[in-house]
């Protein structure tokens, strides 16, 4: 399932880049893109990093619950990749963050509409890791 992630990701970056070259003013003019990617963007990410590293602690709690129950110590590959989605969307934030103080440095059209395509993709990558971690509480949550 990650795959599709990426191999979409892939996709809409280089869509983003040919519109940045060929019509960048759809981009850089975009009235809602303009006003998206600014702080409320940052907002929008810090509400999903706080959601999903809410739910990793609750994962951790969970996987030390059933390492107990069960007297063995299973879930380090797990808690590892789940750590990593916590530390990506901490960079994810950081890279938002930086993109939108770079952009206002520029005016180009051109440039502008790089900016907001690369912070419209860091954007869905924050999105994409919180499923991914609702994903693993889906999985963990006992069936009613």
């Amino acid at each position: 399932m990650k795959n599709i992630y990426i191999i979409s990701m892939i996709v809409l970056a280089g869509v983003f880049v040919a519109m940045s070259f060929c019509r960048p003013d759809l981009l850089a003019n975009n009235e809602f893109i303009r006003g998206f990617v600014t702080h409320d963007a940052l907002s929008i990410m810090a509400v999903i990093m706080t959601i999903a590293i809410a739910s990793i602690a609750t994962i951790h709690i969970w996987f030390n619950e059933l390492e107990a129950k069960h007297q063995a110590t299973v879930f380090g590959k797990a808690r590892r990749e789940i750590n990593h989605d916590a530390f990506i969307l901490i960079w994810l934030f950081m890279g938002e963050l930086l993109l939108l103080v770079i952009r206002f440095y520029f005016d180009s059209t051109t440039a502008i509409s790089l900016f907001n395509g690369a912070a419209l993709i860091i954007f869905l990558s924050s999105v994409i890791t919180l499923i991914d971690v609702m994903n693993v509480v889906r999985a963990l949550t006992p069936a009613e």
